[in-house]
């Protein structure tokens, strides 16, 4: 019974990392990937408005950002490609 007392203090680290994740961190993620999501589906609105009305200006979020730029090109493409499916 005395050998498994030098790891208890690991083990009851462990859990009580998981428990802060669970409760924590994980509802954090999900809200800010909602956020997120909600921000890229603004955008891509956006970006197809104004390619329809040439007179439409806006200032993009972190228009720098090249990743950003990348991810949003592609969910536009994809939601061209959807669009122009025959359903």
């Amino acid at each position: 019974m005395f050998e498994i007392l030098p790891c208890l203090p690991m083990v009851i680290s462990i859990m009580v990392a998981f428990t802060l994740y669970l409760f924590l961190l994980n509802p954090i993620n999900r809200r800010y990937e909602a956020a997120l999501n909600h921000l890229l589906a603004k955008e891509i609105a956006r970006k197809l408005y104004q390619e329809m009305h040439p007179g439409f200006s806006y200032t993009t979020y972190h228009e720098d950002d090249d990743k950003r730029k990348a991810i949003l090109n592609s969910a536009v493409e994809e939601f061209r490609k959807l669009m122009t499916k025959d359903v």
